[in-house]
């Protein structure tokens, strides 16, 4: 990280300290701020708040004629959208899925997080209604990353076609819930559950894309499920296991959990999704075979170890007298391995936490509460799973800091375009070692 020329070491450390702020959800000791002493350990919170909207009510129409009025305009709308295509999971033992709708904006959505979107623009106004109101059990829809978002929908550049300049890796969504404003917006919470790769576009364009798509696994995951059949059922059948878990990874948040006090207006949530304790094993579940000498769990050990290693140090940073406490994602605890590939080191303290939160069955969330979830407590849950979707959370732990530090690295399209949990790992370990550099550093010239 590179700090401009003729600053003092306390100014390099009060610089990077702000820097940490971003890193850890929560101001950090200095001359500008102060700790708030925490009770338990908080996850990351992202808010989004919703503008002010003003509805301009006709000179005889009252608050409840406008009531009326506007349940009436919805119900016109369920029956004017009730004979939309249902989007489905993929069937039995197959990774496609047909005519996904496209959300394609300016930002990329990794496994595992979830957000709040303010939905304005009239085509994705319309294409989330059609979502909102097929008889789906699960309202699906996917993310595209998309430079310029709505200007370059009808952009030939950015067809959705290989060889152009369009990405063709997403996520696949969901929506959990959602509220419909008397002005017509539309306020949803969304979660990520699959990586997919299109296959082919039915519509490129206006007034938003539809595509075939495929859901991809990470290549370990796969490689569980390998036996004398072809490559293609071994895909099949860790894409079928795969949504047989999201219930147990993507616990459903509600409008009326995550709202501020109880204003619609301003939402908040985590930005990572909580496993949910009351999941239901199913009778069928499919399991893959687990290597436990397998080189990606020694490399999720390391990364473990490291993020250890990184708390420690901003505690020595921020509060020697370690009188604070630095909050950690309750999301990431969770998912540390209950058998590690090797023992965890003297004094590695990520374990303790984790377990004083399990002890104390805590319930964790700023808006949305639900109880801590060890993601291992599941015998099914395959490790696979634990190590994919950790190589996908460490970037809120560290993206800010490395991008304020001007230091390159993996933009977020380029992890969800990796095949590879190992490799999503390496980049997750290069980042944390180079925080852990920087702090080691401003320790010594302090």
């Amino acid at each position: 990280m590179v700090f401009p020329v003729g600053i003092s070491h306390a100014d390099q450390a009060s610089m990077f300290q702000m820097k940490l702020h971003l890193l850890i959800g929560v101001p950090l000791l200095s001359s500008a701020f102060t700790v708030p002493p925490l009770t338990r350990y908080e996850p990351l919170t992202s808010k989004l708040r919703q503008p002010t909207s003003f509805y301009a009510l006709p000179d005889d129409e009252n608050e409840e004629e406008l009531a009326a009025r506007m349940d009436l305009v919805r119900q016109l709308e369920k029956s004017f959208y009730q004979n939309e295509d249902v989007v489905l999971s993929p069937s039995e033992g197959t990774t496609i899925m047909k005519d996904l709708p496209l959300w394609r904006v300016q930002w990329t959505e990794l496994p595992g997080f979830q957000n709040v979107l303010n939905v304005h623009v009239p085509h994705y106004t319309n294409m989330f209604k059609k979502i909102i109101y097929s008889d789906a059990n699960t309202k699906y829809f996917g993310h595209i990353y998309l430079p310029g978002g709505s200007d370059n929908l009808d952009n030939p550049e950015y067809k959705l076609e290989e060889g152009t300049k369009s990405s063709m890796v997403g996520v696949l969504m969901k929506i959990s819930d959602y509220k419909e404003m008397n002005d017509g917006r539309l306020t949803l919470l969304v979660q990520a559950v699959e990586k997919f790769r299109i296959v082919e576009a039915q519509r490129h364009h206006s007034p938003y894309a539809v595509a075939t798509v495929e859901i991809i696994p990470d290549e370990e995951f796969i490689e569980s499920f390998e036996d004398d059949f072809a490559d293609s059922e071994d895909l099949g059948r860790a894409v079928e296991s795969a949504f047989q878990l999201h219930p147990y990874e993507i616990r459903p948040i509600s409008i009326e959990d995550c709202a501020v006090e109880g204003e619609i207006q301003g939402i908040s949530v985590s930005p990572l999704s909580n496993f949910d304790a009351d999941f239901k094993i199913p009778k069928t579940i499919i399991q893959g075979n687990v290597d436990e000498q397998d080189i990606v769990f020694e490399t999720e050990l390391k990364v473990w170890v490291k993020l250890d290693e990184m708390i420690k140090l901003l505690r020595q940073l921020v509060d020697p007298n370690n009188e604070k406490t630095l909050p950690i994602p309750t999301q990431i605890l969770g998912l540390l391995p209950l058998k590690p590939h090797k023992p965890w080191p003297e004094n590695f303290a990520l374990e303790s936490y984790a377990t004083k939160l399990e002890i104390e069955n805590v319930l964790v969330g700023t808006f949305s509460k639900s109880p801590f979830v060890r993601a291992d407590t599941l015998e099914v849950y395959s490790p696979y799973r634990r190590a994919q979707r950790l190589s996908y959370m460490i970037p809120v732990l560290t993206d800010s800091v490395i991008a304020l530090g001007n230091e390159k690295g993996n933009t977020r399209q380029d992890l969800l375009e990796m095949e590879s949990t190992e490799e999503r790992l390496l980049s997750a370990m290069k980042n944390l070692d180079l925080i852990c550099n920087v702090i080691v550093e401003l320790l010594q010239n302090k």
